[in-house]
């Protein structure tokens, strides 16, 4: 299996987020020199903070030089919220990203750009490769759609060198919403019955934290410039399942879990991935769904 050299020097916006906050902590432990960007103040050990508001044209320009590796993490992350304010969601998804890539075009540096599985059509066959039919269901997966629109065309026009990491789900240490998160909370709150958004049958990929970090390392020294990864577990998990997992890791086994039958607009019904493609540059995972549940439900009964 091929080792992804370390990483001398990275910038990360979005630092305060869920990955973002992971991701410094686990390059500041691999030795790497990290800055943090982020429009609330996070201090991460062993990292330099600096607030910076990335719609403002050069914000970026005195933090970067072409050894840095930029993951840009900050966005705007919720379906629901990009429905209920899809100017606020372009004005930070999009409007930020040309100039981070303007910044980092000027300073020829490297730029991981993370996506989102709800680009793909929820025609495609099951499991999704790189390939599959991309139409976005929700703002919030068009802005991410623009967005490997601009990296392709800032790869092809400059020559920038941007890969992008297209996230499935996510969880773990530090998660404070979505679907895991609330069905623990839910069962810490209520120990007889809760209520599951949907029918149930919503598949989905999840890929616990360090994993996911762990990955974007691997994009960022493996990957190819220009490319597109999935970067995902490639196991697909029925949410209905999942609760009663979650459930039996909680000793809940009895509790009643009730589907609504009501989503949100935007939703998509089924996805998992086809890994084939990271797996090739190096990436496999190493932390199975019932072990990371086990972290998530620890950290999340410790934290209340």
């Amino acid at each position: 299996m091929k080792k992804a050299p370390k990483i001398e020097k990275a910038l990360v916006t979005g630092a305060a987020g869920f990955i973002g906050k992971a991701l410094v902590k686990y390059l500041v432990e691999d030795g790497t020199e990290v800055l943090t960007v982020d429009r609330i103040f996070i201090e991460i050990p062993g990292s330099t903070f600096h607030q910076v508001q990335l719609t403002e044209p050069g914000a970026l320009d005195d933090l970067l030089c072409n050894n840095t590796v930029l993951f840009h993490l900050a966005a705007n992350a919720s379906v629901e919220g990009s429905v209920a304010d899809p100017r606020s969601d372009f004005q930070n998804n999009i409007y930020s990203l040309l100039e981070v890539f303007e910044s980092a075009r000027k300073k020829g540096c490297k730029v991981i750009f993370p996506s989102t599985a709800s680009i793909y059509d929820p025609s495609n066959e099951l499991p999704l490769s790189e390939k599959a039919y991309v139409k976005p269901t929700s703002p919030y997966a068009a802005a991410k759609v623009a967005g490997e629109a601009y990296c392709a065309a800032y790869h092809r026009s400059f020559g920038l060198d941007v890969r992008i990491a297209r996230i499935f789900s996510v969880y773990g240490e530090g998660m404070n919403r979505f679907a895991i998160h609330d069905l623990i909370r839910k069962m810490q709150n209520n120990k007889s019955h809760i209520t599951l958004l949907g029918d149930g049958k919503q598949i989905r990929d999840y890929l616990y934290i360090g994993d996911v970090v762990r990955g974007l390392e691997v994009i960022a020294s493996n990957g190819v410039p220009g490319e597109d990864y999935n970067l995902a577990s490639g196991i697909g998990v029925n949410l209905l399942n999942l609760a009663h997992n979650i459930a039996d890791l909680m000793g809940l086994s009895g509790i009643n879990i009730v589907p609504t039958g009501q989503s949100f607009p935007g939703d998509v019904p089924q996805w998992f991935a086809d890994t084939s493609k990271i797996q090739r540059i190096g990436f496999e995972q190493k932390v199975c769904l019932e072990e990371g549940l086990k972290k998530a439900i620890d950290w999340l009964t410790k934290k209340n």
